[in-house]
């Protein structure tokens, strides 16, 4: 069947059937990375937040726990600021003792950029580059462009100081209360 151009009829059994890989890797425990959910079945099975790296593919209705846009095209990379916007974001759901799930339409460019952001920031990784070898021992086909690469670095060098300059790792955390649905 010839390619239509249209991103919506991708599945993730298509995916794990045509790549020989699982929808989603957990890279560091309750921290996911994949790709598109085409329906509740395809998340990580802890109802986590989730952080939608798309802006070509709808949102799942019904997702069970809080979620993030971080509005991208499909090889593009999040500018710096969105990057540490969900940056942000993942670490206050970590105080929460909240699984999150970031996806792309694959799992291989967009969310494994924030991802790698996401380890540095919590000090899982010493910076982006070891972040991302951390993720491809788990995700190997990951992909990430010389745009992803370039944010990264940007982002990198107008992020507060880290750990290894003395500082506390969670410097870019906002706490906040978590809202409970009734």
């Amino acid at each position: 069947m010839p390619f239509c151009g249209s991103k919506k009829a991708v599945s993730n059994e298509n995916l794990e059937w045509k790549n020989q890989e699982p929808p989603y890797s957990e890279i560091y425990e309750g921290l996911y990375v994949g790709g598109w959910p085409s329906s509740l079945e395809h998340l990580p099975p802890c109802r986590p937040a989730v952080i939608d790296c798309t802006c070509e593919l709808p949102r799942i209705s019904a997702l069970p726990n809080a979620y993030l846009c971080v509005a991208t095209w499909d090889t593009r990379a999040p500018q710096p600021s969105q990057i540490e916007s969900a940056v942000r974001w993942v670490c206050r759901k970590r105080t929460q003792n909240v699984p999150v799930y970031i996806h792309c339409a694959f799992g291989h460019g967009r969310s494994v950029c924030v991802m790698c952001a996401v380890l540095v920031a919590l000090g899982l990784a010493e910076d982006w580059r070891s972040a991302e070898r951390i993720i491809r021992e788990k995700r190997p086909c990951i992909k990430m462009n010389d745009l992803h690469h370039k944010s990264l670095e940007e982002w990198s060098r107008h992020r507060l100081p880290s750990k290894r300059d003395g500082a506390s790792v969670l410097s870019s955390v906002i706490l906040s209360e978590r809202k409970h649905k009734v």
